[in-house]
């Protein structure tokens, strides 16, 4: 089994904002595109963020890949100030599903980031709670540029496998186990109606 890790770092744009051309700014969407198809091949994944001239990004995937990756960002003059704000090994991915999921700006973040006394997007300025706050927001917000509908769905972190003892035991009944349920309730109606019909005969 590959040794997971994940980094969240940050960073800032060196180029100028451009106007967004399908809901992308220009330059971003070739960082995606490139993005996509280099961790494809390397078989890693992860989301970007962009707002207000930041980067906030998450990469996951074998350790030695990830690191190898984070040697290379520090190196791109598309931006400055890379600082990572999270490092930590993981036993599953929490976007599995995306080469590099593009998060848009919308109003869950901006209520986030009121709720934090911000005006802006400045990760630089977030303490690790914010961070993790960030991170689950972003989990549940769609990509806009998923080809596939479905490959929108978001919060892949949350394991809902019915083979979980605790899910199984809440949320997730079996076949085998509603027919048993089934057969007690039918057993205990039985049992009522027999206690009944004595007791109706002791009467008479």
């Amino acid at each position: 089994m590959s040794d997971l890790i994940r980094i969240v770092y940050i960073s800032r744009a060196t180029f100028e904002t451009a106007p967004a051309a399908n809901g992308v700014e220009p330059n971003v969407a070739r960082i995606l595109s490139t993005s996509r198809t280099n961790n494809r091949r390397n078989g890693l994944v992860g989301m970007l963020y962009y707002g207000d001239g930041c980067f906030f990004q998450c990469v996951e995937g074998d350790r030695l890949k990830v690191q190898s990756l984070y040697k290379t960002l520090l190196k791109d003059p598309r931006h400055r100030e890379l600082k990572m704000v999270a490092s930590e090994s993981i036993k599953r991915l929490s976007f599995p599903d995306w080469s590099m999921k593009y998060v848009p700006i919308d109003g869950h973040m901006k209520r986030l980031l009121e709720e934090h006394g911000f005006a802006t997007f400045d990760p630089y300025r977030f303490d690790h709670h914010l961070v993790e706050r960030v991170m689950q927001l972003m989990q549940g917000v769609a990509d806009p540029t998923a080809p596939d509908i479905e490959a929108r769905a978001s919060a892949p972190a949350r394991n809902i496998d019915c083979d979980e003892k605790a899910i199984t035991a809440r949320r997730c009944p079996t076949g085998s186990g509603i027919a048993k349920w089934a057969l007690a309730i039918s057993v205990l109606a039985l049992i009522l109606s027999v206690i009944t019909l004595v007791y109706v005969m002791t009467l008479s």
